[in-house]
Formats: C-alpha cells, sequence, structure tokens
C-alpha cells in the first residue's frame, strides 16, 4: 500500500456517513468527529478489506468506542502489515502536521493523543477526500473575494500555498511568480485596449514598444512607462485626465513594484535552474503575505482599463 492509499482511506474513514459501512456500525460524524486512533485504524482496515486493498487474515476485534485500543500486531488482531501500521501511524501524524487533526477530544474523552477530533479546517479536507492548502488567515478567502481574478490566477496561488504547506518554499515561490507573471501579462493587454480607445498616439507608441519583446519583465516595464504617460494626460481644465487612475499609484509602492515586477522575476529564474539559492519558511511567507495587497492593488488598475475600454 501507499502512502496516497493510507491517506485516501483514512478521509474515507473520516468521512463515512452510513453507520452499516463500519466495523462499529458507528461513524465519526454520529461522534461529532471525535474518537480515538485505534478506532480510526479499525476503521481503515475494514474500508481496506472491503476494497480488497489488504487481504483478511482475521477476524477483527471491536471494542468499546472511544477506548485506546491494545497494541496491534499483524494476524493476531489486525489484517496490517507492519508496514502499514507504519504507514498509518506516518500519515495520523501528518495530518496532525497539517491541523487536520487535533489532539485531544471533549467529552469522556482525553486531551492529548490517541484521543483526537476533526478540526473546522479538517472537516473541509473531509469533505474534499484531500488536505486542501492550510490557510489560517484566510489567505484564498482575501485573493478570492477580488473581483476581477480568475480561475487561472486562482490556480497559480492556491498551487504556491500547498507547496509552501510541504514546506517546498523554493517552488512556493515559482508558482506566485508565475501569478505574478499571469497577472502581468492581463495589465499589459488591458491597457492597449484602453490606449487604443482612448489614446490612440500613445498607443501606437506603446505597439512600438512591445514589438519584439518576448521576456515578461522587459514587456512590463514598457507598461509601466506607458502608464506614467497616461498620467501625465491633461483635460481640458489642464488638470489630470485620469484622477482615478492617479489615485491608485500610492497604493501601488515602489518597493512593492519592484518585488513582483524585477526581483520576483530574477528570483524565479535563479529557483528555476542550479543556483544553490534558497528560500526559508519566513522569506517565502512575507512574499506570500506581501502578494495579497499587492493583487488587490493591481486588479483596481486592470478594473479601470476594462471599464473604460
Amino acid at each position: 500500500m501507499t502512502s496516497l492509499e493510507m491517506r485516501n482511506l483514512i478521509f474515507e474513514a473520516l468521512a463515512e456517513k452510513n453507520p452499516e459501512n463500519t466495523p462499529w456500525k458507528m461513524t465519526f460524524e454520529m461522534y461529532g468527529y471525535r474518537g480515538t486512533v485505534s478506532a480510526l485504524r479499525t476503521t481503515v482496515e475494514y474500508i481496506a478489506i472491503k476494497h480488497n486493498v489488504i487481504p483478511k487474515v482475521v477476524e477483527i476485534p471491536l471494542m468499546a468506542w472511544g477506548v485506546p485500543g491494545e497494541c496491534p500486531r499483524y494476524e493476531s488482531n489486525t489484517n496490517l502489515t507492519d508496514e502499514n501500521l507504519d504507514l498509518f501511524t506516518e500519515e495520523v501524524h501528518i495530518l496532525v502536521n497539517h491541523n487536520i487533526l487535533s489532539p485531544g477530544a471533549l467529552g469522556g474523552y482525553g486531551d492529548h493523543l490517541p484521543y483526537f477530533h476533526v478540526t473546522q479546517y479538517g472537516l473541509q479536507c473531509v469533505e474534499n477526500r484531500d488536505i486542501l492548502p492550510y490557510d489560517p488567515d484566510g489567505y484564498m478567502n482575501k485573493i478570492s473575494s477580488i473581483q476581477s481574478i480568475d480561475e487561472w490566477e486562482k490556480f497559480y496561488i492556491e498551487q504556491s500555498l500547498k507547496c509552501y504547506n510541504a514546506d517546498a518554499f523554493e517552488a512556493a515561490l515559482i508558482m506566485l511568480g508565475l501569478a505574478g507573471e499571469y497577472l502581468a501579462t492581463k495589465l499589459i493587454e488591458k491597457m492597449d485596449a484602453f490606449l487604443l480607445k482612448n489614446e490612440t498616439s500613445l498607443q501606437a507608441t506603446y505597439q512600438t514598444a512591445l514589438q519584439n519583446k518576448r521576456v515578461i519583465s522587459q514587456c512590463y516595464a514598457e507598461y509601466e512607462n506607458i502608464l506614467k504617460a497616461v498620467l501625465k494626460q491633461k483635460n481640458s481644465s489642464n488638470q489630470c485626465k485620469y484622477p482615478a487612475l492617479k489615485a491608485l499609484s500610492p497604493l501601488l509602492d515602489g518597493a512593492a513594484k519592484a518585488v513582483y515586477a524585477t526581483y520576483l522575476r530574477l528570483t524565479r529564474n535563479e529557483l528555476a535552474h542550479p543556483s544553490g539559492l534558497k528560500m526559508d519558511r519566513i522569506e517565502c511567507l512575507t512574499l506570500m503575505t506581501g502578494y495579497i495587497k499587492y493583487c488587490e492593488t493591481q486588479h483596481k488598475y486592470l478594473d479601470f482599463y476594462v471599464a473604460n475600454s
């Protein structure tokens, strides 16, 4: 049995709502998703036999729900081999580390393992039968609240979170860089449509500047140049022609632009090739946290171009 198979069996055991599909005729749902590791292991064993994942060589000994359980021994009181028992224990600890399961349970249980309860976040994972990106600060909720964000952009950011949760910090930064590049591409394209309707002479300049440029960082640099030119345009009263656009400028400070228009792109290149560059958790989390505000502000620019094209 593989680790993934064991994890799927654990999720299935936790998610089962039909008592007839369990050894005790009782589900974790019936007990508020609280119980013991031994109850979970026995339910996993029962389901594994039913799915023909493991052979049944002995009867599964049943005990009262919530009892810690005896030490399992293959072919004596369990059908799980030593290797599978190790896999089960490892996967349980992975779920604890991901805050899907938490030690301790209310009621007549104990306040530490082998007693456990499924967390609120864990209930979402059980429903989806998968480890979702751990999101204690509502990261994806904040990202998803940006009206004009699309599924591809959310996909890259969600992948970044998954990598971060797996301690793959370099991979997390690569995916965040892809999200930033995808957003930059949309800004470059929508600026062109905005210029075509409102500033035809600038649009011609912009088109010329973009010619023969294939690297996204170079194209984004031309986007920034033309944005500066747009902000200098005056109306008939010699006032700023696009005050709503100008009002956004203080929100997108120079440091943020430098990070995501140049540094992040360069970092992604270093990470994508053997360079010895390593990220730690704090560095990665700082970039990911800062990206929320950056993303919100850039989408306000994007919304302006779309609304005025």
